[in-house]
């Protein structure tokens, strides 16, 4: 009984441990599949810390809360250093440029925009200076218009005798040489 399963037994083994050139290649196959796959999936990326002119380049577009004409990439109040780190937390969250100006336009409004927006309230700064322009250029070319058709005065040379020099007085003539000879 036990003899039949022992032979039984040794033709398993010899065909599970019988390898074939076959019986390699479905395995690579499937290795290689599988690394294909993982290579085509898109790495995942860290969140990286903005540099510091990338920090700056949006605070070069903000001014300063608290100093008067002061953009806050240049101030070096406590404040400022405040809003640049949190505008440097944005950033690695992955905030855009444009989303961390609206951010803080929203939390303070547009003061804090070195260049107001081109709508609502604050579109007069944008179209007043060129309507001076305007108004200024127009005007300049109507004060040139009327000098320049202004009548051009001429001078008249009369033919009538009058003094002349042969006609000056002796005695003029005199005085002035006594009063160059200062005699």
């Amino acid at each position: 009984m036990y003899t039949s399963n022992d032979s039984n037994t040794k033709n398993l083994t010899k065909r599970s441990i019988s390898l074939t050139p076959y019986s390699l290649l479905l395995p690579l196959l499937a290795l290689l599949l599988a690394t294909l796959f993982l290579a085509s999936l898109p790495t995942p990326t860290l969140a990286q810390d903005p540099s510091y002119d990338e920090v700056n380049d949006v605070a070069s577009q903000m001014n300063c809360p608290t100093c008067v004409g002061v953009n806050l990439a240049d101030c070096r109040t406590q404040t400022c250093e405040q809003w640049r780190g949190q505008i440097a937390d944005l950033l690695a969250e992955g905030y855009t440029e444009q989303e961390v100006l609206d951010y803080f336009e929203a939390r303070y409004g547009t003061r804090v925009l070195l260049e107001p927006p081109a709508h609502g309230p604050t579109l007069i700064l944008w179209v007043l200076p060129v309507v001076a322009l305007l108004a200024g250029g127009i005007w300049l070319g109507l004060i040139m218009r009327r000098w320049n058709q202004a009548k051009p005065v001429t001078a008249s040379v009369s033919t009538e005798p009058g003094l002349s020099a042969s006609h000056v007085s002796d005695e003029y003539l005199e005085q002035v040489e006594q009063d160059l000879d200062l005699k």
